[in-house]
């Protein structure tokens, strides 16, 4: 045990006697075993952990390379004359920019708008301008309020691929945020509606429950169920999703979540805090 005490945790065969000090020797023995054990692995999950580190490291490197090259492009299409590539390449650059730049969590209502006319954008033009989209705030103060980042892209993205695109002609979006009062409680909601082909009943609750947001096109893993459920889970359960639809008219998902300011939270990173100030 003096030994142990002092940093050598190899094992003693000459305590483990045939008889009741033997055993409490042999226990010795392999709880020190055990500790070296403990001690090895604890070193190879630090390396891993460096390992892992230098590779995020490496990670981030590329999309800011592919930031600053589609701004070349940008400048090239400009010069040229090529105004869609140049508002493309413009739109893809600034999702890249606030993908790359941290990984705060919360962001105001502002720039989240900000970042889905951009993906807007670049959907625009893949469909040849056959679907628009207005936003509609009702207060200026609902700007301010904080939400998740990348909630309202994957509700447009999908108002785009099963609700516009399956009809086979022009589509529109409206977006809509304004107070709603529940509980004796002012909250925020944001409408995003589509005069896509709409859905059932049944449908509108699947999408909410479904763990299959395998068509997702710009974040894979983040669909309409996933949004409902981090919105749960960072807010309460009394907030989330909602669907309302009507099948071969329109279909509006609304989006339920408390009015908080976002520089009253302290879970905001002081980055993005500095963020918005420049």
């Amino acid at each position: 045990m003096v030994r142990i005490a002092g940093g050598d945790f190899s094992r003693d065969p000459s305590v483990e006697w045939e008889h009741e000090l033997g055993d409490i020797g042999r226990g010795i023995n392999d709880l020190s075993e055990n500790v070296s054990e403990l001690m090895e692995k604890r070193l190879e999950d630090e390396k891993q952990k460096q390992d892992l580190e230098y590779k995020m490291l490496q990670s981030q490197i590329n999309p800011h390379f592919l930031y600053n090259t589609l701004n070349s492009i940008k400048w090239m299409a400009t010069i040229q004359g090529a105004t869609g590539i140049s508002e493309m390449t413009t739109s893809l650059s600034r999702l890249l920019k606030s993908i790359s730049k941290g990984t705060s969590l919360l962001i105001d209502i502002r720039e989240e708008l900000s970042l889905l006319e951009n993906y807007f954008t670049i959907q625009s033009y893949r469909y040849g301008g056959t679907i628009t989209m207005d936003i509609q705030v009702d207060n200026e103060s609902l700007y301010n309020s904080e939400i998740i980042k990348f909630t309202l892209q994957p509700l447009v993205e999908n108002a785009i691929f099963h609700g516009i695109e399956p009809k086979g002609c022009a589509g529109h979006i409206r977006i809509h945020v304004g107070y709603e009062t529940s509980d004796n409680t002012e909250k925020i909601r944001i409408d995003v509606t589509d005069d896509g082909v709409g859905m059932t009943a049944d449908k509108a609750a699947q999408v909410l429950r479904s763990n299959d947001d395998s068509s997702a096109d710009f974040f894979r893993e983040i669909g309409v169920s996933n949004v409902h459920k981090r919105l749960q889970y960072q807010f309460g359960a009394e907030y989330g999703i909602t669907i309302e639809s009507k099948e071969g008219e329109y279909t509006t998902m609304s989006i339920h979540i408390p009015n908080i300011p976002l520089h009253n939270n302290e879970t905001v990173s002081s980055e993005t805090i500095s963020s918005e100030n420049t």
